[in-house]
């Protein structure tokens, strides 16, 4: 899962989930985008404001191929 379509499900901004976890819009933005992957206690606690799964986000997943 996508954390923008999360959120949009939601129906939450991306200002709104940053004030919520704390963090400024341009870090969530970058997190969102696949920029920055965040410290695990930022990445739980956007999964606990979207309330989503940690391990489903697609942003996180690891992207190392398998040989």
């Amino acid at each position: 899962m996508k954390l923008k379509d999360a959120r949009k499900s939601k129906n939450l901004s991306q200002e709104r989930v940053s004030r919520e976890v704390n963090i400024t819009l341009k870090h969530y933005q970058n997190i969102e985008n696949g920029i920055t992957t965040p410290t695990v206690t930022i990445a739980l606690h956007i999964c606990e404001v979207l309330g989503i799964d940690p391990r489903e986000v697609d942003e996180w997943k690891d992207r190392r191929s398998s040989f």
